[in-house]
């Protein structure tokens, strides 16, 4: 293979993995508007997107599951939505058995729909931290 293929390839891997425009718009919209309706600070989602889950509060909690209703993510009961999740995942794991097992381990329904949904994202983010929610 000459460096030029393999730049190519180098190049196509790396913009399969960034979010699109139109994902980067609907993330940012759906994040401000769960910001407004429950009152959560900017600096309580910077930590979650940024893997900080040590000192996660309700308000946060709750507006994962605001964002994960929007993402098409969770249903209107909050409960999650699996094959959302493996389309996801598939854009940054290629391996079919892989996605299954991480989907295995992370959806596993806990005592209220905004813990559900939080605890699935911090182990997704855990064992795919390319995984993105949108």
């Amino acid at each position: 293979m000459n460096i030029y293929t393999c730049l190519v390839l180098v190049v196509i891997a790396a913009s399969a993995q960034h979010l699109t425009e139109e994902q980067k718009n609907n993330w940012r919209k759906w994040s401000n508007e769960c910001k407004v309706l429950i009152g959560v600070s900017q600096e309580a989602i910077n930590k979650i997107r940024n893997n900080e889950f040590d000192s996660v509060d309700d308000k946060i909690k709750k507006h994962g599951l605001c964002f994960a209703k929007k993402a098409s993510l969770a249903d209107s009961s909050g409960n999650i939505i699996i094959n959302q999740i493996k389309i996801k995942l598939k854009r940054v794991i290629e391996d079919d058995e892989e996605v299954d097992r991480i989907v295995t381990k992370c959806t596993i329904r806990k005592n209220t729909p905004e813990e559900t949904t939080f605890e699935t994202f911090r182990c997704l983010r855990e064992n795919s931290s390319k995984f993105v929610p949108v």
